[in-house]
Formats: C-alpha cells, structure tokens, sequence
C-alpha cells in the first residue's frame, strides 16, 4: 500500500453509512503477505476472485446513482437523506467532506491495489507456480484490463479534476503525482494496450475460473481480450471528443480500430456481453439497483418514443414520490422496473455489452465524418426495439449525434455513467439543454459536472490539490 492508498482507507468510514462502504472481507483484499511464498493456482484463485468481487462492490451505489442522477435521469428521493439531491442536481456543490463528495471514488482504488497486487504476482512467479508462461500472461493481462477499468470508473465521476495514476508505490513515498484528464486518459489506453498484449500471448483459458457473468464473452483469454478492446474503443473515442486535450481524428480512429477488435456485432443480441451477477444465497452480494428510494426522474418517460419496447424498462407507480429540498418540491411517479420485486435481487448489470459498442461506434463515425455508417449502427440497435430505421444517412452531424444519444439513454438506462459522460462529452449538461421543469428543479441549478476530490484525499496533500501533465 502507498500514503496515497491510506489516505483512501481513512474515508471509508465516511462513504459507509451510504451505500459505498470498503469494509471488504479478506477474500476481497487478499494481500502481497499472502502469497509470499510465491504465487500458485490456489493463490491466483483468490487473487482473481477478491479483484473481481471489489470492482463488483465499486461499481454499484452512489457511483451509479450520483451519475445518473447528475444526468437527470434518476432522483433518489430519501426524506431522511436529502443530500443524494440538494447537491448533486440543487443549487449546492457535493460537499467534499460528506458522502456525496467522497462517493464513488475510495472502492476503486482499492481495486487498482488488488490488480497491483496481481499483476506483481504474476509476473514475478516461477515455474514452481504450477502454471506456465502463457497462463501466468494471461493473468496479467486479466489484472491490467480490470485495474484499467477503475481508473476509468474514477474518471467518470471526476472528469477534469483528474486523479492521481502512478499508485504502486512503497508505503514511504510520498503520495502520487495528481494527474490531468489528457495524462490520465493516456496511461488508461496504454494500460488497455498492455493487457491486451499480455492476453495474446497468453493460454488458451485461464488457470482460475471466472465468475458466470464474464463467460459469454469474457471466459478465456481471447475473450477477454474483446472485452479489454471494447473498453479501449470507449476510452479512445472519449479521448477524441475532450474539452480537455481532445485527440480528435486519431482518437475516432482509434476507437473504430478497437471496437472491430471487441466482440461488438451486428447479427448478436444486444444483451451480448460482461456482466455482474448476483445471488440471494447466504453469503451473495443481491443487486444493488433493489432500493426503495430510487426512482426515474419522470421526463425519462415523457421522453420515450411510442413503439419502443425499451419503455419496459419504466414502470409508473401507484401515486407520486416527493420530497421538499430549499422550499421546492422534487416530484416523479416513475420507478426502474429492476428496482422492483424479488426478481430483481438476482437481475444481472452489464459492465459492458453490444449494443453499447455498436452506439460507441456510431459515435466515433459521426465524428469522423461517416454518417452513413453511424445511421447503420443506431439502426441496428434501434429496430431490435421495435422502432422504424432512419433512412440513411443523417442530414448533419448534429441529427445523428441526438439519434445516438436517445438510444443510448434508453439502452443503458440505470446501468452506470455513461449518460452523464456523453452529456458533459457534447457540452450539453448544461441550463440551455435542460429546460425548467421535472428534470430540472431547482432555481440556480448550478449542473455540477463532477464529483469533488474527498477530504481526507487533500488532506493527505497538505489542503490543496493541482492536476497537472503526467509522463
């Protein structure tokens, strides 16, 4: 652990009264000391299992409720906790002292030390492993795609604000440079490119067994290196389109290149891919979705195209949700249908799946100029739908990017950030896009576009954090 990985332990009793706790078992914070006398299969078991759990653990909570609702699209309405409003969508900043500011952010660095924690095994075994060259690059590759994914998860949140990156270090150096977007976005496609590697030199299947969510797609090395050039697609076509240090062309370009390598499809379901699963077994993680005080905000409906069968997804309830934050009343009467019922203990979240990256690459086409091959790809996510196709191509840019982006609101509705990125990505979250009304409440909404730096994170720095370039 470094200075920089204490500093993130000392908020977690701040972030565990809500949702985002990192009061993890040992089987999900499986330490160096435990394999200190090498690496075996038995160990990589556990190492493999404890990073998969955490990063299940990371990516649900406030970080899927505080985005989405930044996005207008969800509203936690909790008359005992009124934060999870009044600063992420009121006239309030997130206080980066409580659990608004702090949220989504300590879990995921914990995840990076897991990954950390394998990649160093793997690499540093020996033929006494029990497990050969190419199973051990196998390994590796798993940890660099999964620790990529963190770093990626906190930039979602924190977008501009950035984040430190170079965290594997002895516990007496000194906390980690605080990187930019551009340095920080860079080291994550570099990461995506190192495991990529790793997994193409590596087994044929894995030396571990990986939980039932990853093996549609991800169960074996090749597999889950379509998955890492999935995730290499998103990443390069958000580092086209920054505000901050945009590569342009050569990021669209990029992202066309890793997404052909992914398992993206245009004759596949649309559900095809990554997920987490879930269990009401004793001992199992249920879906966290499951929350009573969680809600659609009620324009996702006024929203939806008739005929789309995605508005299945929305269930109107019995008589309105309300809560009064600074004298205005934040009402819905809409609800997400998998936070509803016992089935929905058990229903899967996608970490990454097909229709996204067929909408990724649509994205990055109509940057590029391509309109005609956007069109094809929203048509094929939209007529599995039940909606008519758009004769190809759009008119403009501008059309086709309001096309993609009401397919992927409906698409990946309540299943991450991806809403809140595309927003800010296209300069839209925003008073002149969202007029008054539902989906927007409050006088003087101030449209936070990310998540503060924790407390006990500028603390750690001496009370003032400066991103700047990284090498």
């Amino acid at each position: 652990m470094t200075r920089r990985t204490l500093a993130l332990f000392a908020s977690a009793a701040l972030l565990s009264g809500c949702g985002d706790s990192t009061a993890v078992s040992d089987l999900n914070n499986v330490s160096a000391e435990t394999i200190k006398g090498g690496l075996t299969t038995a160990s990589a078991r556990l190492l493999v299992t404890g990073l998969l759990n955490q990063y299940r653990n990371s990516a649900t909570g406030t970080w899927l409720v505080f985005p989405e609702t930044m996005a207008r699209d969800a509203l936690r309405i909790d008359k005992a906790e009124s934060r999870f409003l009044s600063e992420i969508i009121g006239s309030t900043a997130p206080d980066y002292s409580a659990f608004t500011g702090g949220g989504a952010f300590t879990g995921f660095f914990v995840g990076i030390r897991s990954a950390n924690t394998l990649i160093d095994a793997a690499k540093g075994a020996t033929a006494a492993s029990g497990m050969s060259t190419a199973e051990l690059s196998s390994l590796v590759g798993l940890g660099q795609t999964i620790k990529a994914l963190n770093y990626w998860n906190v930039m979602e949140t924190r977008d501009s604000i950035g984040m430190p990156i170079a965290l594997n270090q002895p516990i007496t150096a000194p906390p980690a440079p605080w990187c930019d977007k551009p340095s920080v976005l860079a080291y994550i496609s570099a990461l995506l490119d190192s495991g990529s590697t790793a997994l193409l030199a590596g087994s044929a299947v894995f030396p571990v067994t990986l939980p039932s969510g990853y093996t549609a797609v991800a169960g074996t090395p090749a597999g889950f290196n379509a998955f890492n050039r999935g995730l290499k697609g998103k990443v390069e076509f958000y580092r086209g389109i920054s505000r901050q240090g945009g590569t342009g062309a050569t990021g669209y370009n990029a992202a066309v290149t890793a997404l052909g390598q992914s398992f993206l499809s245009t004759t596949a379901a649309m559900t095809l891919g990554v997920f987490e699963n879930y269990s009401t077994a004793s001992g199992e993680t249920q879906n966290p979705r499951v929350d009573a005080a969680l809600h659609l905000n009620s324009v996702v409906n006024d929203s939806v195209q008739a005929g789309d069968t995605r508005s299945a997804k929305i269930v109107k309830a019995l008589a309105p949700y309300s809560i009064t934050i600074s004298g205005t009343v934040v009402s819905t009467q809409y609800d997400f249908a998998q936070s509803l019922g016992a089935a929905s203990l058990t229903a899967p979240i996608p970490i990454l799946k097909n229709e996204e990256l067929l909408l990724l690459r649509a994205q990055a086409q109509i940057e590029r100029g391509q309109l005609a091959l956007a069109t094809a790809d929203i048509n094929t996510v939209r007529t599995s739908y039940g909606l008519a196709a758009y004769a190809p191509p759009f008119a403009t840019a501008a059309a086709a990017r309001t096309a993609v982006l009401y397919e992927k609101r409906y698409s990946l509705l309540m299943e991450g950030a991806q809403r809140l990125v595309d927003l800010r990505a296209y300069g839209t979250l925003n008073a002149t896009s969202f007029k008054p009304g539902p989906n927007s409440p409050f006088a003087g909404d101030i449209f936070t576009q990310a998540l503060p730096i924790p407390l006990n994170e500028v603390s750690a720095r001496g009370g003032s954090v400066t991103a700047a370039a990284c090498p």
